[in-house]
C-alpha cells in the first residue's frame, strides 16, 4: 500500500533520532507575525502554522521561510525555525530539517520514486492556479547547514552549499547566473521557470489575464510545476548515501562554471555543465519511505482569507 502525508519539521534536528508529526485533514496557514493575523498584500507572511481552511482555527507552529525578492544574488530568503531566526540567507544554505513542510511517501515494500511534481492549485483542478495569491516554491537538501550565515550573501564566500534549488519557482531567475532557464527529470519531463529578463514568468494566460500586480509570478496552473528529485530515501538518506555521489540539483541550470563561482562565492563548488549527468536527479535506492523538504513562501494579492488554494504532489514508483 501506497501514501503520501505530511509532516512539520519544527523540532530542534531530526536527525538525531527525533520524531517528526504528520499533519492531515488540515492544512498550513501563512500569517503576518503572529497567528491568525493577516499578510499586507504584497508582502510575504511572517509565521507559518498548521490551520483550518479560512485560517480561523491554528495548532502546531512550522519554520518559516520568508522570500526575499531584492537581494543578490537571488534564490534569498530569511528564516524563524521555530523561535530561532536567522538570515537574509540563500536557500541552499538552509538545512533540510528547517523547511516548511516535509513530503514523506511511504510503501510496504521498498521501492525506488520517480517523476515527482509539486503543483500549487485551486482545489478543485490540478491545473487551475491558486486564486489570489502568490506562491513561491524551493526543494531543500542541505545535511547539515554549515555556515549558513555567510551562504548567498553578496561578496561572501561559503563553505556549504547545499544540493536543492538554488532559486525560488515562481522568482523570476537572474539571466546574469542562469544558463538555462528550465530543469530536466529522469524520464525527460521538463519544467520552466521564468527569467528576470522574460516577459512572462509564469506563462499560464490565466494568471496574466486577471490583471492583478505580480500575480504572473508564482508557481500554479500550467506555468510552473516544480520537480522535487528522485529516491530521496528516509530523511533525503538516500541522496547523502549515494555511492556515486549527487549532483546538486542547481548544478542543471546554474551549469556554466563562472556563473557557479559568481552564485556560491567558492570556487570548489563548481561542477560544469550537469545537464546531461544522471547524478542531477537525486537518488536511486530502494527505500520503504522517500521523504522531500520543501520551503514554502506566500504573498495575498487581495483583502481576505484563500481557500481556493492547495498542494498538490504527484510521483512514480516501481
Amino acid at each position: 500500500m501506497a501514501i503520501i502525508d505530511f509532516q512539520l519539521l519544527n523540532q530542534a534536528n531530526p536527525e538525531n533520532g527525533q520524531t517528526l508529526s504528520t499533519f492531515s485533514g488540515s492544512g498550513l496557514g501563512f500569517f503576518g507575525a503572529t497567528a491568525g493575523s493577516s499578510v499586507q498584500i504584497g508582502s510575504y507572511q511572517d509565521s507559518t502554522y498548521v490551520s483550518n481552511a479560512d485560517g480561523s482555527v491554528t495548532k502546531n507552529q512550522t519554520s518559516n521561510i520568508k522570500y526575499i525578492g531584492t537581494a543578490f544574488p537571488s534564490g534569498m530568503c530569511s528564516v524563524d525555525h521555530i523561535g530561532t531566526p536567522y538570515g537574509p540567507i540563500g536557500l541552499s544554505g538552509v538545512p533540510s530539517f528547517h523547511s516548511t513542510l516535509g513530503i514523506r511517501f511511504g510503501h510496504t515494500t521498498p521501492v525506488k520514486v520517480q517523476n515527482c511534481q509539486l503543483r500549487i492549485y485551486d482545489r478543485t483542478n490540478i491545473n487551475n492556479p491558486a486564486s489570489g495569491v502568490n506562491t513561491k516554491v524551493a526543494e531543500i537538501v542541505n545535511f547539515n547547514g554549515a555556515a549558513w550565515t555567510s551562504q548567498g550573501t553578496q561578496g561572501i564566500p561559503s563553505s556549504a552549499v547545499g544540493s536543492g534549488d538554488a532559486f525560488w519557482w515562481g522568482e523570476p531567475w537572474p539571466a546574469q547566473l542562469v544558463s538555462q532557464n528550465y530543469y530536466t527529470n529522469s524520464v525527460g519531463v521538463i519544467f520552466r521557470n521564468g527569467l528576470d529578463t522574460s516577459a512572462s514568468v509564469n506563462g499560464d494566460a490565466r494568471l496574466l489575464a486577471a490583471g492583478l500586480a505580480g500575480n504572473d509570478e508564482a508557481v500554479g496552473g500550467t506555468g510552473i510545476i516544480v520537480p522535487l528529485l528522485d529516491s530521496p530515501g528516509s530523511g533525503q538518506r538516500g541522496i547523502h548515501d549515494r555511492q556515486i555521489p549527487s549532483w546538486p540539483k542547481w548544478s542543471q541550470y546554474i551549469t556554466n562554471t563562472s556563473n557557479q563561482l559568481t552564485w556560491s562565492g567558492n570556487a570548489k563548488y563548481q561542477y560544469g555543465n550537469g545537464s546531461a549527468d544522471v547524478r542531477t536527479h537525486g537518488g536511486t535506492g530502494l527505500h520503504t519511505h522517500h521523504t522531500w523538504a520543501v520551503a514554502l513562501s506566500a504573498s495575498p494579492l487581495s483583502i481576505g482569507s484563500k481557500e481556493q488554494y492547495g498542494l498538490y504532489v504527484s510521483l512514480e514508483y516501481l
